[in-house]
Formats: C-alpha cells, sequence, structure tokens
C-alpha cells in the first residue's frame, strides 16, 4: 500500500471515529442525565474535535505531498 492511499485512509477513519463520537452524545444526554453530564459531554466533543482535527491534519499532509 503506497502512502498517499494509506494518509487517505487514515483521514477516513478519523470521520468515521468523528461521527461515532458524535453519535454517542445523543445517550450521553438522553440515558445518563443524571450523572456527571458536563463532564460526559465535553470528553465527547473532546473526541469529535480531536478527530476532526487529525482528519483535516492528513488532508493537509496528503495535499501537500501531492505539491
Amino acid at each position: 500500500m503506497n502512502k498517499q492511499r494509506r494518509t487517505c485512509l487514515t483521514v477516513v477513519g478519523h470521520y468515521v471515529l468523528a461521527g461515532a463520537w458524535a453519535l454517542l452524545l445523543i445517550p450521553t444526554l438522553l440515558l445518563w442525565k443524571n450523572s456527571v453530564l458536563w463532564v460526559a459531554a465535553m470528553s465527547l466533543y473532546a473526541n469529535f474535535v480531536g478527530h476532526l482535527s487529525a482528519a483535516k491534519a492528513g488532508r493537509a499532509q496528503q495535499e501537500a505531498e501531492q505539491t
């Protein structure tokens, strides 16, 4: 597998994981509302934003390698 394809798969993987974390926010807010909601929501948000940032960095790297 070449480096460009591996980078593309990594970017897609980060988008998929970001989507998974975003979907987990719904049951967190509905089912665990009597728990430490703020900490749970912020943890999910941090994972979501982290994966989006990693995906964006991967795309930037991919574009830099093409030029």
